[in-house]
């Protein structure tokens, strides 16, 4: 890869640090919040789920645009779209308000973070891929340990809100700087060949030390690249359910352990600043995790990867079960529940490119992290019902293990229908350069 490439993978991973930050942000403000306006535990929930509702909404709609008008476009509208409402929220008077906030701010996220994979893998060699996608999703824990270090900082002095108007400051600095220097994908400009698009596309080859092209790759068959055959509709269609199940499952289990650690080891005994460190270590483990399998994914086949980790990080639930109300035995497994569930994150974030060729890559994505956003969404508001029911977090950790063995038997289900034969090969392996697709 040359540093041009390495350069847009490095861009994406920024993004999803800032990203990361705006959507866990709002673990480490909840107990602020409920302070402030007196909320239960239900309603607690509930403003934890706003952000991936807004996730899911921007995943399933708003995604699939990039298909159609760019990934680059659409990636600037997102992000100025999560900079405004993470402003707003810092302005919030009530739930109900900071609720719609962290919708907005989620729609923008959910459309950067479906689209960013994509472009990832698009740029990326072929032998680079899997651990490329696997650093980008190290954003999202690093954007939990920024911002839990933040909110430890930042709110005992200036307030929750505080925590949310730095957000909207790092989502505008980015905005700008990507408008800047963030390109266009060669495989949306094969694809849809919108005016100028050799230019484009002869001027990112150049950088990428590629020969220019004469013409434009030959037009491809648009029945043959369409969402119902290659998403849909046979093999692919079951591998796209399993890979549904698969993220479903995770993010569940994922958000419920970023949005609930903290709060459930205050309740368990520890104190508030024992409770955001708790989960800030969580996410610390999670950066550790991902450039873990980063590393091991230019030896071993993703998809073997992601099943051995989801079943670890199973188990890891199964003993944060047996840790709590011990602190230094908390704090360790909190690292451990941390690694694997966001190197299970990055692995599956891997895996689900791959699986379709680049007509449909960002929608298909989108689709499949919309579900996953669902999972992201019951999964607090569960979590909250609970708690308020008198569930212990010994309780909590235990029953959302089994989802992670669920999506673990997903994945393998992905695996044993081997690779993609019945989906249009990709423009890149048809079409260009052979350093191109390299």
């Amino acid at each position: 890869m040359t540093r041009f490439q390495v350069m847009v993978v490095a861009l994406c991973l920024v993004m999803n640090v800032v990203e990361g930050f705006d959507i866990l942000v709002m673990a480490f403000a909840a107990s602020g919040v409920a302070a402030e306006w007196h909320l239960t535990a239900s309603q607690v929930g509930l403003l934890l789920s706003s952000g991936p509702i807004g996730m899911a909404l921007g995943s399933a709609l708003v995604a699939p645009l990039a298909d159609r008008i760019g990934r680059r476009p659409l990636t600037l509208a997102c992000l100025a779209v999560a900079t405004v409402g993470m402003f707003l929220s810092a302005l919030t008077t009530g739930g109900v308000q900071l609720g719609l906030c962290r919708v907005l701010t989620g729609i923008g996220v959910g459309g950067v973070i479906a689209g960013l994979p994509v472009i990832i893998a698009e740029y990326s060699s072929r032998r680079g891929r899997g651990t490329s996608t696997a650093f980008f999703a190290v954003g999202l824990p690093l954007g939990g340990v920024v911002g839990g270090t933040i909110a430890a900082l930042v709110t005992a002095g200036y307030g929750w809100r505080a925590t949310f108007l730095l957000g909207a400051v790092l989502s505008l600095v980015t905005v700008s700087a990507m408008a800047a220097v963030l390109p266009e994908s060669i495989d949306y400009l094969a694809a849809r060949r919108p005016a100028g698009a050799l230019a484009r596309m002869n001027t990112i080859l150049a950088r990428m030390r590629i020969a220019p092209l004469d013409a434009l790759p030959a037009p491809v068959d648009r029945a043959a690249t369409g969402v119902g055959r290659n998403v849909l509709r046979g093999r692919n269609g079951i591998r796209s359910v399993l890979l549904w199940v698969a993220f479903f499952c995770l993010f569940a289990a994922t958000y419920f352990a970023g949005s609930w650690t903290p709060r459930l080891l205050e309740q368990s005994g520890l104190s508030a600043q024992q409770g955001i460190s708790g989960g800030i270590l969580l996410n610390a483990g999670g950066v550790v995790g991902v450039l873990i399998v980063a590393a091991l994914a230019l030896r071993v086949a993703v998809t073997k990867l992601a099943v051995a980790a989801l079943l670890l990080g199973a188990i890891a639930f199964g003993l944060m079960t047996m840790a709590l109300g011990s602190l230094g035995a908390t704090m360790a497994a909190a690292v451990l529940v941390g690694l694997l569930v966001n190197a299970n994150g990055a692995l599956l974030y891997a895996v689900a490119p791959s699986l379709y060729p680049v007509s449909v890559r960002a929608t298909a994505v989108g689709w499949a992290l919309a579900v996953g956003r669902v999972g992201a969404i019951v999964a607090p508001l569960v979590a909250g019902a609970l708690v308020d029911a008198g569930w212990s977090g010994r309780g909590l950790f235990g029953l959302f293990a089994v989802p992670l063995a669920v999506a673990a038997a997903a994945v393998a289900g992905v695996t044993r229908l081997g690779a993609r034969r019945d989906a249009t090969p990709e423009l890149d392996q048809q079409h260009l350069p052979p350093a191109v697709s390299a």
